[in-house]
Parts: C-alpha cells; structure tokens; sequence
C-alpha cells in the first residue's frame, strides 16, 4: 500500500473504447480484477507471461488476432492455454478497424478470425473485442449472426506507449473498482513487468484475478475432447475451488485420448512441496480431490498437471490456485 500511495498522479484520459461489463456485486466476495490482452501471441512473452500468471493464480482473458495465432501458435499450445484456466476471443483477423469498413467486410472479418480459432480451439469464441473499440456496423449482428458478446474495458493504461510502470499503476489506481476489466497487450516486454507489479500489490490486498464471464464458451469441453487423437496431450480445466467442508476442495475434468475410459492421474503441488498423484479423473473425466490430500498447509499456491498417458508426450499444467491464508 506504501507503494502504491507513493506513485505518481494518475494518467489522464479515459480508456479508447466502451465496456459492455457488468460490475459484479456479491457482498462477501473478494474484489475481482478481469485481466486481459490484446494483439498476441508473441513467441516468448506470452509464455512468460503465462508462468507468471501460475504463480499468483491468476487467469486472464486473451484476444489474439486471427492471423497472428494461426502463424504462431499450433492447436497443442492454443489448448495448453485453455488448460492452464484461462479463455481465448475474437479481435478480427488482421486488427482491423471495423469502423472504416462495410457491414458485410466486417462480418466476414470477424467469421474468418472466428474459424481460423476453432481451428485452434475446437470451438468458436463466444466474446468478440473491437481493435481500437470500433464496432462499427455489425454491433446488433454480433450476437445474432456471429454468436459473441462484445467485450469491452473499463482500464486502459495504453502501455504501448511505453509509459513509466509507476504511471500505469496509478492510472489502474485511479479506476480502481471490483470487476474492473484492464486491457494490455501480451506483445510488450514491458506488459510482463506491469503484470508483476499490479499482481504482487493486488493479491497482497485481496484481489482475484478470473476470466471475463461472457468468453466460457457453450460445450468448449465437448468441442476439445472431439479434436484430440491418440498421442496428443492431455486437456483439461480446474472449473471448481474453494471450500468445502472445512477443506479447500478442487473440482474439474481432463480427458486424454490414450485414456479414454478414464483413470487419468492427476499430478499436484503445493507450495513447491514434492508433487503427489492426488487423484485420478473418473469415467466421466471429473476430478474431485480435497487440498489436504497433498499437504496439511492452509496456505500457499496449488498447481495441477495431467498426467500424460502417452509414451512422448508430457504432463500439461492445468494452472494453479492460491490457497486462502489460515
């Protein structure tokens, strides 16, 4: 907090761009900070960028365009993401600004970046974000004919301009509020050390980090598990935790194509202890397991891997979690 009083006034301006994100307003729940980032994936930083994520148990929302994943990204590190808890939406092919073209030049803009990530994914995204926040002519046909909800931002600190950390900080300050929707760009060296710092400080005060709501898209499990073949890796999701029963519980599914009829092992640790097979998915590809099964500590960070069933493969993270102070 001494850090964050001491920063310099905060940026002017408003974000370029309007949020169609509802505040979220449970009365006993932490504050939630909705990550997310533009324009990538870059063949290093993002992989950075996803590690430290990990570390603070945080999951983000990404808007690669089109053309730059189906160059850079193959459907095995696409679904390494997804497994790893976070979500992946439309930001039109080539980051056009749909503005400037017509209705039909549009859609087919935005349909073609659509296709080129159900390639990647096994399903078409279900949340769309505007380069520059320009809609343009197809706003009321998003829904209707693209099957996406428009995803804005309520914080722009536009650290492509490559301002001072300190100056992002207070600008994020300034616009704090539970529910806020911050955009940054997975291109930028300088978006990993703006990340480290706003995640050190906010998790420090109690903030959670989760996925824009409207990007979890209908039968994304379904549409994964169908593109897999024998000898790929293992997918999966944590969908649940929390506590249960005086525990801390975690609840999800992981399907490998080697392993059809279940008994997936699931590979667990917590606060860097010694990793233990804690569970194995069922015939359904859930898991369940309480936290205590691994280690007797109330506090830390959680990760999970699957366990590849395969004879070349490996075990791909499904993320981790921070575990409540006790």
């Amino acid at each position: 907090m001494a850090l964050v009083a001491a920063l310099l006034p905060a940026m002017s301006g408003e974000p370029a761009g309007g949020s169609e994100i509802g505040w979220l307003s449970d009365e006993d729940s932490t504050p939630v900070m909705h990550l997310s980032f533009d324009d990538g994936p870059h063949w290093l930083f993002t992989p950075m960028l996803l590690d430290l994520l990990d570390s603070y148990g945080a999951r983000a929302s990404f808007f690669p365009t089109g053309e730059t994943i189906a160059a850079r990204w193959d459907p095995e590190t696409t679904q390494a993401l997804l497994s790893r808890g976070h979500t992946v939406g439309n930001h039109t092919w080539v980051h056009s600004d749909l503005s400037t073209l017509s209705a039909d030049s549009a859609l087919a803009e935005v349909a073609r970046a659509s296709v080129g990530l159900e390639a990647l994914t096994g399903f078409k995204p279900s949340c769309f974000r505007a380069p520059y926040g320009e809609v343009g002519q197809i706003r009321a046909r998003l829904g209707p004919d693209l099957g996406m909800s428009l995803a804005g931002w309520t914080a722009d600190p536009q650290e492509w301009r490559d301002p001072p950390i300190q100056e992002v900080l207070s600008y994020l300050q300034s616009r704090e509020r539970d529910g806020m929707v911050v955009l940054l760009h997975d291109r930028k060296w300088l978006t990993l050390h703006i990340v480290e710092r706003l995640l050190a400080i906010y998790s420090s005060r109690g903030w959670t980090f989760e996925v824009l709501p409207g990007c979890h898209a209908t039968g994304a499990r379904d549409s994964r598990v169908a593109i897999l073949e024998s000898g790929d890796p293992p997918v999966g999701r944590i969908e649940a935790f929390g506590e249960r029963d005086g525990s801390t519980w975690l609840e999800g599914w992981a399907f490998d194509a080697d392993l059809p009829g279940g008994g997936l092992p699931l590979r667990v640790t917590v606060s860097g202890q010694e990793p233990v097979i804690a569970g194995r998915t069922a015939e359904d590809h859930h898991f369940s397991f309480p936290v205590s099964l691994v280690s007797a500590r109330v506090s830390g960070l959680v990760c999970v891997w699957a366990v590849d069933a395969g004879q070349q493969g490996h075990d791909p993270s499904l993320g981790c979690r921070r575990l409540p102070a006790g």
